[in-house]
């Protein structure tokens, strides 16, 4: 006799596979026009980490397939991603985190949104919110940024993995290994911008 009390529920599938790779660490942002922030006298033409280890983990989106079964289709938005490393899901832009042109000035809070902003200006390729219907669409080459503020204990520069916040979602990185980039955006070296094949 079945008994079906306490069985465990099915596990619920996802409603998107996101394909992406992890094109650069960048431990620098500079700014194309330098922005004005309310907790600087000046206006900002740069970004560093206040930890020397954090960095920028760049990456792009390069295709995504969209279960038949997700009525609503699937969200996407750049600020939903996040890595994982150890257990831990790293992402967003804590305030205190960044450091204003080497000098003693720290991001707050309200300045959140016009860092981000700025920041896309400079690497974001693509929409910063789309919604995809079931199917499978290729050849995106959406870039985006998430922001890693301290060091990762035991990072060697491998690829890092993506996580998504807000559906489900199972994202697979296609194993290539990203470049470490002194600073990006403005007069800096540019990021990859189309994804290469998965390794074999």
């Amino acid at each position: 006799m079945l008994v079906l009390a306490g069985c465990a529920p099915p596990p619920r599938k996802a409603d998107a596979v996101l394909h992406y790779q992890h094109v650069a660490n960048a431990h620098e942002i500079r700014f194309t026009n330098p922005i004005a922030l309310s907790a600087a006298l000046y206006r900002v033409g740069h970004l560093t980490p206040v930890d020397s280890k954090g960095f920028w983990a760049i990456f792009l989106l390069c295709n995504v397939d969209v279960a038949e079964h997700s009525v609503r289709g699937f969200h996407y938005s750049v600020n939903n991603f996040r890595v994982s490393y150890q257990g831990r899901d790293i992402g967003g832009l804590p305030p205190y985190s960044l450091r204003y042109q080497g000098q003693v000035d720290l991001n707050n809070a309200g300045d959140t949104l016009p860092i981000l902003d700025a920041i896309a200006a400079e690497i974001q390729e693509g929409p910063p919110e789309q919604i995809f219907q079931s199917g499978f669409y290729s050849d995106l080459n959406y870039r985006f940024a998430v922001f890693v503020p301290k060091e990762l204990e035991g990072y060697a520069g491998e690829e890092l993995q993506l996580s998504y916040k807000g559906q489900d979602a199972i994202l697979v990185g296609n194993g290539k290994s990203p470049s470490d980039l002194p600073a990006v955006g403005a007069t800096a070296a540019g990021v990859t911008a189309v994804c290469l094949p998965p390794a074999p």
